[in-house]
């Protein structure tokens, strides 16, 4: 992973988790000041500033997993082959090729 893409990835993160704290730091504020109806504001504050920085925070990981994968596939030098089953004697389709009919039945 690049400085850039890692700062980037951080920096998301970090946003994303200041968010959250916030809003969760806002929202007990107000429930402890309003009395009963201070749930439903504390909801009202809490949840979208959860949403909002949950998805700071997935983006960021996502950077960090993308990455991760781009690197893991050009260290493996994977290669791929294709293999015709009727090559290799097994066919695993389950269709019967012989017109349907029973071998046993011939006798």
């Amino acid at each position: 992973m690049d400085r850039s893409a890692a700062w980037d990835a951080t920096l998301r993160i970090v946003f994303g988790l200041f968010i959250i704290g916030v809003g969760n730091a806002v929202g007990g504020f107000l429930a402890s000041t309003t009395g009963i109806a201070g749930l439903a504001l504390y909801l009202l504050v809490a949840v979208p500033t959860f949403v909002y920085g949950m998805y700071y925070v997935v983006i960021g990981a996502g950077i960090v997993v993308e990455a991760a994968t781009k690197s893991a596939l050009s260290a493996a030098d994977l290669t791929v082959e294709v293999v015709d089953s009727e090559a290799n004697g097994r066919d695993d389709s389950g269709v019967d090729r012989d017109g349907g009919s029973d071998p046993s039945a011939g006798d």
